[in-house]
């Protein structure tokens, strides 16, 4: 059988653009995708400006549509021949010296979709590990440098849509002559009273998290994406070092008045070493970022193996959650949820879990020690301790730049599936400025209807989130949530808990620890369906509003069992509502609520 892996090594953008149905086939046929190098997992720096590559990661923002030339003539002087060129998938048109373009006759213009993408933020250690021993190619550390200039002249053209709008073909051509300079390094750029550094340019969500961004060009008016969502590119990377903003020509500010900002132009321009562009033929929606997952999902074998995979987790939750086998029953529930449908404001799958009684007397750490065995199982996590400083300084919500003309991101942009561990014990005394409450209330939103509003400074809209947010709190969180259990140490575990963190690393050898992180991801995927036989559930229903006369059983405690039920139900293997898995949900309540009224003030 022919590898068509190594056809992908030398296609260019030319021979792509001349049987585009054949290569997409191509592409079809490929086992995986692990031979087209993954931008995520090697340095581009090691790739040719022009190669097939991909890039995985999330839309962080998008920019306005740029026109380009489709097709255009190239006139040579010394020999008089006349070429046709496209400028479809690239960003400059490599001209020689005795070369020109000729602007007045046969110039088809079309525009794309600019957009920003990041690598996942939040993708824990061993996910990234995994990805990288798949897609890391050795043979590149061997290839040369790209980002040393060719001695061509390269014309780059392209004209922002709000520009082009009045003339779409009077478009701005920029003659830029490479010489055989270095693109410069520094990590700032002086501008003027601005400072454009790294971190701006790369504009990632989560501070002190290494990361790499992308611009994409989106040639498919079909791709229908949208913020945050998780894509993954295959497409002909440009790295002409000509591209960056401090290679931008200056205007005569007498003849063309500035159309934007120098910090504008370097933000929406930064140099390709840091920020390379990819000229998409393949964008690929992703419903999860789990690397030991295969590219088809088998619901039944998913159901049949789930038993064995939570019997692991219970008993290494159980144990970490210092003997308490019913907060480790909620934490594994809390694991798997994810939002399924969306009514009006009503998020249906929310499930945000508050710990509290944590024993941080004993054990100062607790809540960090916790999390560090929790980002072992999840795709992607991030912990957040709620300290008055942190409250006060971070920005949560992404914030439009008009200076820039970007969306500065904020802790909060995250995409689907993210679990944030929310650390309220280490919140010590102190005040709560404008921006403390503001991030408070941010928090508590997004908790309660799993929207994120994203701050325009004219007005405000909000933005469809699904990121799980476990609180890990002393007493009840100041925050909202939909199921607060109280720690119920056992006191044999309490002497002894360094002890059992060494244990659980020791019996959570690797086998163990990939099927958990397979059993916690498919069931995310698994279709759950309603019964329409819940007489069971209609039953108990009347019985429990009988029950309690002084406060009787509501609708919003029905709603609380039914997603509880669900998730007690897909975390025993069964994609349906049982009798058994009911009435398993209702003793799990009834000993919680039981718990919240007799709780005591936190002495561990």
């Amino acid at each position: 059988m022919h590898d068509f892996s190594y056809d992908f090594d030398s296609v260019t953008p030319d021979l792509w653009m001349a049987n585009e149905e054949n290569w997409k086939n191509k592409l079809s046929k490929l086992d995986n995708w692990y031979q087209i190098p993954l931008l995520n997992s090697n340095a581009s720096h090691n790739l040719s400006d022009g190669r097939l590559v991909r890039f995985r990661g999330m839309v962080q923002d998008m920019h306005n549509p740029e026109f380009y030339f489709e097709k255009f003539e190239v006139y040579n002087t010394a020999t008089n021949e006349v070429k046709v060129k496209s400028g479809k998938y690239c960003d400059t048109a490599h001209i020689l010296e005795n070369e020109k373009i000729n602007y007045t006759e046969n110039l088809k213009s079309a525009q794309r979709q600019a957009m920003v993408v990041i690598s996942l933020p939040g993708l824990s250690d061993w996910a990234q590990e995994i990805e990288d021993s798949r897609n890391h190619l050795t043979y590149l550390n061997d290839q040369p440098n790209t980002t040393k200039r060719l001695g061509l002249t390269n014309i780059k053209f392209k004209r922002s849509y709000d520009e082009a709008e009045d003339d779409p073909e009077d478009m701005e051509v920029v003659d830029n002559v490479c010489g055989n300079k270095e693109l410069k390094t520094s990590e700032k750029v002086d501008d003027g009273n601005k400072v454009v550094s790294r971190e701006h340019l790369l504009n990632f969500p989560l501070p002190d998290v290494p990361s790499k961004s992308c611009i994409v060009k989106i040639y498919d008016e079909s791709e229908n994406l949208k913020l945050n969502d998780m894509i993954e590119v295959i497409g002909f990377l440009s790295v002409d070092p000509s591209l960056s903003g401090e290679f931008q020509q200056e205007n005569n500010s007498f003849l063309e008045p500035e159309s934007e900002t120098d910090a504008e132009t370097i933000t929406h321009n930064p140099p390709p070493s840091l920020v390379p562009r990819l000229h998409a033929v393949v964008v690929k929606k992703l419903d999860h970022c789990n690397p030991l997952l295969t590219e088809t999902f088998d619901q039944a074998k998913v159901l049949q193996e789930a038993s064995s995979a939570r019997e692991h987790l219970l008993k290494a939750l159980t144990e970490l959650l210092l003997g308490d086998e019913l907060a480790a029953e909620y934490l594994i529930c809390h694991l798997i949820a994810s939002v399924y449908l969306r009514q009006d404001t009503l998020a249906l799958g929310q499930f945000c879990l508050n710990l509290s009684n944590l024993p941080t007397k004993k054990y100062p750490n607790y809540a960090k020690q916790l999390y560090d065995i929790i980002k072992q199982f999840v795709t992607k996590c991030y912990y957040l301790p709620l300290t008055i400083d942190n409250l006060n300084t971070m920005a949560l919500l992404p914030k439009k730049d008009y200076d820039c003309n970007r969306l500065t991101s904020g802790i909060l942009q995250l995409s689907k599936h993210t679990h944030l561990v929310l650390d309220e014990t280490k919140m010590e005394q102190g005040r709560l400025d404008s921006t403390g409450v503001g991030n408070i209330t941010a928090l508590g939103n997004m908790i309660t209807t799993q929207k994120v509003e994203y701050d325009f400074k004219y007005y405000k809209m909000e933005f469809d989130s699904d990121i799980k947010v476990l609180l890990l709190s002393e007493g009840k969180s100041l925050l909202p949530s939909d199921y607060h259990i109280p720690l119920r140490p056992e006191e044999s575990c309490l002497e002894i808990f360094d002890a059992i963190v060494e244990a659980a690393t020791y019996y959570l050898k690797e086998e163990i620890m990939n099927t958990i992180r397979k059993y916690l991801t498919n069931l995310k995927l698994v279709k759950y369906t309603v019964s329409e036989d819940l007489k069971f559930v209609e039953d108990d229903f009347i019985e429990m509003r009988k029950a309690d006369s002084d406060n009787p059983f509501s609708a919003d405690d029905l709603h609380r069992h039914l997603v509880l039920a669900r998730l007690v139900s897909l975390s025993r293997g069964y994609d349906t509502l049982t009798k058994d898995c009911w009435d398993i949900t209702r003793k799990m309540e009834s000993e919680r609520l039981e718990r919240l009224k007799n709780r005591i003030a936190p002495t561990l």
